[in-house]
């Protein structure tokens, strides 16, 4: 006679746990990767170079004749204005898919309790929902990321282009 024992712990929630688990240590490559790529003091540090070579090399009475210019002036305030005009726009998207995020999160977790007939049962439920949400969080973050680092390059662009112009850099 063979007696069938429940599992001390519900398979659902051991592959919870195991989800979790990998997404904890892939987020950690993840998050050592940025850290590694995001480098704003390398990058200030950059940018203030440039200007210092550009300010030292400059002819400056020239350079005052080439500013002194309203065309120059306006066409670069006019550049910078799009520039910041496109990273408003990419910004509010980002704010947007975030609070999508946040709702439909909130319709998951108000969702949570139902169908589940043990309390392990409703923790695996919740960790696997909570996991989801997460996802989604780090990709609306990952999108928004994205979105910086072009504005970034954009202002970069910008500023290079017009230290050119001066006769800089």
């Amino acid at each position: 006679m063979t007696t069938e024992t429940t599992p001390l712990l519900d398979p659902d929630l051991t592959d919870a746990l195991q989800h979790w688990n990998q997404y904890c240590d892939q987020s950690r490559q993840n998050a050592l990767i940025l850290l590694n790529a995001i480098t704003p003091l390398k990058d200030q540090i950059q940018v203030t170079g440039q200007l210092l070579e550009v300010a030292q090399k400059t002819n400056w009475l020239e350079a005052s004749s080439k500013l002194a210019d309203p065309t120059t002036i306006a066409g670069a305030f006019s550049e910078l204005a799009d520039i910041q005009i496109a990273a408003l726009g990419k910004m509010q998207e980002g704010y947007s898919a975030f609070l999508k995020t946040a709702q439909a999160s909130g319709d998951q977790l108000s969702k949570l309790g139902k169908d589940v007939d043990s309390p392990q049962a409703l923790l695996a439920a919740s960790l696997e929902t909570s996991l989801n949400i997460l996802k989604q969080y780090e990709a609306d973050a990952t999108e928004e990321a994205s979105s910086m680092s072009a504005i970034q390059a954009a202002y970069r662009a910008w500023l290079q282009k017009n230290l050119q112009a001066l006769g800089g850099a």
